[in-house]
């Protein structure tokens, strides 16, 4: 409870000083944000795409997100987001099947921003590793807005690790991708390689932890909450 008011109050604090409308609009509706549960609280499930692993220099290249309304997935909410960099992809392009060419071709990242947050107001958002990507948006904020937002996040490979150390199961060296979790649920497995696709792969498998958890209702959602 005292997280989620500090996290208010600073929320309603930076709202004055961005210099971006839908991050001021996104701020505001933090400061009274309420969490209750998984099938009555608003939710945003985002991925990113990234050149690599380190936000001091590397590149946001992709955005995808969709809602999650009443605790089902609203498919029509769907956006996926290619975003224009200074630099080549390098490597990542193994990995995310993204060329330059495309990229070249994709939306400014104020843009990107912009419409996430436009879509992310009044919601909390779910990830899967979000010190990853928030680290990416807290940056990405600060160059466009001029400020570093606060984040209500339910990260799917942090409450999958807390309730393996729960049960005393043991948790190895990759034992905590999303691909992987999801097998374990019972998931199917995505063969394309997306943000789109990895941001409802994170949505189907919070929905698929918290069936398991709370099989006769719905997941509460403040004992798994992380505050960025």
């Amino acid at each position: 409870m005292l997280q989620r008011w500090r996290h208010g109050r600073r929320c309603r604090k930076l709202a004055g000083f961005s210099s971006a409308p839908e991050l001021s609009n996104y701020l505001e509706s933090c400061a009274s944000l309420a969490a209750d549960r998984l099938d009555n609280t608003p939710l945003i499930s985002v991925d990113l795409e990234l050149t690599g692993l380190e936000k001091e220099h590397d590149k946001i290249i992709a955005i995808g997100w969709t809602l999650i309304e009443d605790g089902k997935i609203c498919l029509g909410s769907n956006r996926h987001l290619l975003i224009n960099i200074d630099k080549s992809v390098g490597a990542s392009a193994a990995i995310h099947e993204l060329m330059d060419s495309e990229v070249a071709a994709g939306d400014e990242l104020e843009f990107g921003l912009a419409e996430l947050f436009r879509a992310a107001q009044g919601r909390i958002w779910i990830f899967h590793h979000a010190g990853l990507d928030v680290g990416f948006l807290k940056k990405a904020c600060e160059q466009w807005a001029g400020v570093t937002p606060g984040f209500m996040v339910l990260d799917t490979l942090r409450i999958e690790y807390r309730l393996r150390k729960r049960r005393e199961v043991p948790v190895k060296q990759g034992d905590l991708q999303l691909s992987e979790i999801r097998r374990v649920y019972g998931l199917p497995r995505y063969t394309a390689h997306n943000a789109l696709i990895d941001a409802l792969a994170t949505a189907e498998l919070m929905l698929a932890i918290g069936s398991r958890m709370e099989p006769e209702g719905s997941l509460k959602l403040a004992p798994h909450l992380k505050f960025f």
